[in-house]
Parts: structure tokens; sequence; C-alpha cells
């Protein structure tokens, strides 16, 4: 399984609905995520794959992920940088039918809002986060604690000159919304509907050609969908949650292995023992027996994907205060 769905991190920033970093991504695999992000390449270079499109950034490029849509970094090189904006849509307006189409890449926004979306960026970022270098430096106790009781926006003329620049951010983005639904968001919905269908028929015969009949679509677009979206193949999506409903049967109801097995739509008690034993590592009875609690289902003998994952946190990069005003606050 390669891609994946990434919570809500938006508010992450001492709740603040739009939050910056500065980061150096090497590889962050196919996910997608419901608020916007902006991408902004402050230093080196910057490959990423939105919806299946590859786009190079320079330094001073940036371009919005608008919602549900899959995106990627890859290629990356230590030693570059990034600011990472996170921005929940509701403070976008009404969004019902529109996307954010904000990007330095060919003819997406004008050169003066292009600086604007720079400046407001970099001060964000330098609000937020040039001091943590120097917290870091002092040996201060852990850096979560760190995070929540000393962070610069804890000081009110920074909280304040932080939601100035917020402001200034959003005003620009608002002006690059266009009508029509995110394509991101129309493969969601069917992909949700899919899902949906997937989890009442359980029991029942699953596969490309009925999934397509009751969506309206071709089976093509089925297997497309899964593999694109949800970064695994149809069937594979359907075996793993007939095992997480085999798992809760197993736990919370004395039926028989092979009542359990039909009735979350394996066709055969064999072919159930084989692929529970390779998935879950141990077989059904044994699972049973063990009483494992609910979360245990979960560690499936799938890759880690988030593992997969390779950046330079901002203290890592050994970036002095200094040098980060001198590249963060270009903007000005």
């Amino acid at each position: 399984m390669r891609g994946y769905y990434e919570a809500n991190r938006a508010a992450d920033l001492l709740g603040i609905p739009v939050s910056v970093m500065a980061i150096n991504v090497m590889v962050n695999g196919v996910h997608w995520h419901d608020h916007a992000e902006i991408l902004y390449c402050i230093r080196g270079e910057m490959h990423v794959r939105i919806d299946g499109q590859a786009y190079d950034l320079r330094e001073g490029d940036f371009v919005t992920v608008d919602g549900g849509i899959s995106h990627e970094i890859f290629d990356g090189e230590p030693g570059n940088m990034q600011i990472i904006c996170s921005v929940d849509r509701k403070m976008l307006g009404n969004m019902e039918g529109k996307s954010i189409c904000c990007s330095t890449l060919g003819d997406g926004i004008a050169e003066r809002d292009a600086v604007s979306v720079r400046q407001a960026l970099s001060e964000m970022t330098y609000l937020s986060m040039a001091d943590l270098q120097t917290a870091e430096q002092k040996g201060e106790a852990k850096y979560r604690d760190r995070f929540v009781s000393q962070h610069p926006l804890r000081k009110e003329e920074n909280w304040n000159a932080y939601h100035m620049y917020m402001y200034q951010l959003l005003t620009v983005l608002v002006k690059y919304k266009v009508d029509g639904k995110r394509m991101g968001e129309r493969k969601h919905e069917l992909i949700d509907s899919c899902t949906a269908y997937i989890n009442s028929h359980i029991g029942e015969t699953l596969n490309a050609k009925i999934l397509a009949r009751e969506m309206h679509v071709s089976e093509s677009t089925i297997y497309r969908l899964f593999s694109e979206q949800v970064g695994t193949a149809l069937n594979h999506y359907i075996t793993v949650l007939r095992l997480h409903a085999a798992c809760r049967c197993l736990e919370e109801t004395t039926e028989k292995v092979s009542a359990v097995a039909y009735g979350c739509g394996f066709t055969g008690l064999s072919n159930f023992y084989r692929v529970f034993q390779k998935y879950v590592g141990m077989t059904p009875k044994d699972y049973r027996s063990s009483r494992q609690h609910a979360g245990t289902r979960l560690r499936f003998r799938e890759p880690d994907i988030m593992k997969l994952n390779c950046y330079q946190n901002f203290q890592e990069l050994g970036i002095t205060k200094e040098i980060f005003t001198d590249m963060c606050r270009c903007g000005r």
C-alpha cells in the first residue's frame, strides 16, 4: 500500500487555522488530506507530483494543492528547504463547487500577488520558527514541551503580526478561486461511495464489475481509482477490509470460524486460513484465544508507508537564525 490519507494538520500550530513550517522534505509518498497546502521552495529544488502530473519547483516557486487531491514529493536532496503551509479550507469562505488555483508555475498567479504570498509565508515562518533554533541551542527540555510552552507565537507581538500576514495570504488565495468541483473531490466522492458499498456488502461477492455497475462508471475507472487514490489494488483493499471484519467477529462473537469466514465474504475455509495467516501472522483460532484488542488488528503484515518518508526538520538542517532571516525574509 503506497497511498494514505493524512489527518488535518492545518490547526496543529496552537489552534491556528493556517500553519507553516520550514522543512526539507525529500520523499513524501502519495497522500491526500482535507486541508489545502502550499508548497514553497526557498532553497534548492522541489519535485512534486500532483494528481499524477509532475512539477519541478525552483527557488521562489510555490504551488497550491487543494484538499482531496493526491500528491507526493520525490527526489529531494539533503540541504534543500521548503515552507509547507496548511490552510483550513473553511478560512477561504464558501468553497462549495470551488477550488483554489494559485501557483507561480505557468499563468497561475499575477506577479504582485506572488510577491505578497512569498512575503506572507516567509514572515509567518520567521515569526513562528526562528526562535526554535535558539531554544534548542540552550539545551532546554524536550522539544514538544518547548514547542507548547515556549513557542514564539506565545509572544503577543508575534501572535498579532502572524495573523496580519495570515490574512494577507488568505486575501490573495480567495482571488484565485475557480468554478467547478475539484478533480480530487470528484474522485473522493466516488471512493467514498465505493467504500460505503463494500462495507455494507462485505459478506457478498465484490469485484470491479459489481462496483462499476453500482457507481455507473467503467471497470477500468474503478481499478484506476483505487490504484491512484487509495494506493492499493481493489482486490487487496477488499481482502484487508474482510480481514478487519473477521477479526471483529472473532473477538466479539462465539461463531464458528467457518461461519465467520463465509460471513465476511471468503469463499472457502482453506483460503480464509491462508490469507489470515499471511496478514495477521497467526491462525484465526489462535487470534481468538489471544483475545487481542481492536487496535492490534491493524498490525497486518503491510509496509509502513510513513517510514518510507524522508525529511530533515528545521533543527536538523543546522541553520542559524541569521541565515534563516536572510532566506525567509527575502519577500520583504
